[in-house]
């Protein structure tokens, strides 16, 4: 039985595993008791992969592309008459970088766009260029086509220095650049950053409030990320099973839980991948909300 501490029938006759979390472990499992009914992964994205090789796996965390692809259907949303689509990404870009599957979501979506490209070195000169690129009668809705901090950073700093001379700009980016620390959260607000989350706890919700009474009286300390996600995966899928019983996966649900957001689509393979998302839109008050 491996390290897992239970034996391939046991593991095989159960409704569900959750976990375990590495894709190699994951593996390990499978060598293991092939004949698993639901695995869940629950946390780490790297593990999408496996969906193609394992048709009973299940993966919690909305991947990357979906972030992307759910920017580019928001711009597409959002976009009104005389607003304009600029794209700006850095020079040289290598292929399966993130800014090229960036564009390639907006390409899928049919937006039309402006591209503008530097190199982080021209980052002093090239404001008068981008403002060339922009409109002063619309919207500007500006997706930054990039992961590096560095970069965004820079771009970041430009598109502050626009809005400064009158041009209305709307940033949108993906999840990560909300991790960057040497941004100051004031331009995020500035550029009124719409982020696409697969996460997003919202403090103000009384769900989540009573929940943190609860763990704090529980476990005499605040709940971390992980707490929350434990908790969903677990309520979400577990209650999934006990509506439906055994025809449980082909019937789930979509559901919004305390930091996800949880609607499973199948993959080409039999397994499936959970493509809920959260819009976040950072207002000009210092608010951090989801969209509605």
């Amino acid at each position: 039985n491996g390290s897992f501490g239970a034996t391939k029938y046991q593991l095989e006759s159960r409704d569900m595993i959750i976990g375990p979390i590495a894709p190699a472990d994951i593996t390990r499992l499978y060598e293991i008791a092939p004949g698993i009914k639901a695995l869940i992964s629950p946390l780490d994205p790297k593990a999408e992969s496996l969906i193609e090789v394992y048709p009973t796996m299940i993966h919690a965390p909305s991947p990357r592309h979906e972030q992307y692809d759910d920017v580019a259907r928001w711009i597409g949303e959002d976009l009104q008459a005389g607003d304009k689509v600029i794209v700006i990404s850095e020079k040289e870009a290598r292929k399966g970088d993130e800014g090229v599957l960036m564009k390639a979501a907006l390409d899928s979506a049919g937006i039309a766009y402006t591209a503008f490209s530097y190199s982080i070195l021209d980052g002093r000169k090239v404001q008068e260029p981008l403002e060339t690129k922009m409109t002063l009668e619309g919207v500007n809705r500006v997706l930054v086509a990039s992961e590096s901090e560095a970069f965004v950073n820079d771009v970041v700093r430009n598109l502050n220095l626009t809005i400064h001379n009158k041009f209305n700009v709307i940033l949108y980016g993906s999840a990560k650049i909300r991790t960057f620390e040497t941004i100051e959260i004031d331009n995020f607000h500035n550029t009124n950053l719409h982020t696409s989350l697969t996460y997003f706890i919202n403090y103000n919700d009384a769900a989540v409030k009573t929940f943190i009474m609860k763990y704090r009286a529980m476990f005499k300390t605040e709940p971390t990320q992980f707490a929350f996600q434990g908790y969903d995966v677990t309520r979400y899928f577990m209650g999934l099973c006990a509506k439906y019983g055994e025809d449980w996966v082909s019937k789930a649900e979509d559901a919004s839980m305390l930091q996800s957001t949880f609607d499973l689509k199948p993959s080409g393979n039999g397994g499936y991948i959970n493509t809920g998302i959260r819009r976040i839109v950072y207002g000009k008050e210092y608010s951090v909300e989801a969209h509605k």
